[in-house]
């Protein structure tokens, strides 16, 4: 057999909770805050996207792909000229369009090897 709560017994405990669901319930669903750390290198607009870049390394290995820059960043990056190797050089509409490779990109050198 079976024990049943009473009407009363229920109706106590709802009393009892309900003070405390309503508050949460009543609350808007507030937007997770975007994080200082997610890498965003060119801010979001309101409508359509812009064109992908076309990519600059093989598709195995797009991960690689240097990101795009704001358009008015383009001057003062090429200004600075290769920084690394897997750096590139930028168009006017921000996508990269020509990678520094080994030649162009700043080497930093290895210590000597020390030991057999």
């Amino acid at each position: 057999m079976a024990i049943r709560p009473s009407a009363e017994l229920l109706a106590g405990l709802l009393a009892g909770v309900m003070p405390l669901a309503l508050p949460l319930a009543a609350q808007p669903a507030l937007a997770q805050a975007v994080s200082p750390n997610e890498p965003l290198a060119i801010e979001a607009s309101p409508g359509l996207s812009p064109p992908a870049c076309r990519l600059l390394v093989p598709k195995s290995e797009a991960v690689l792909q240097p990101l795009r820059i704001h358009p008015a960043q383009v001057p003062q990056k090429n200004s600075m000229g290769c920084l690394s190797a897997a750096d590139a050089r930028y168009g006017p509409d921000g996508c990269p369009s020509q990678l520094c490779g080994q030649k162009d990109g700043y080497q930093v050198p290895m210590p000597p090897q020390i030991g057999p």
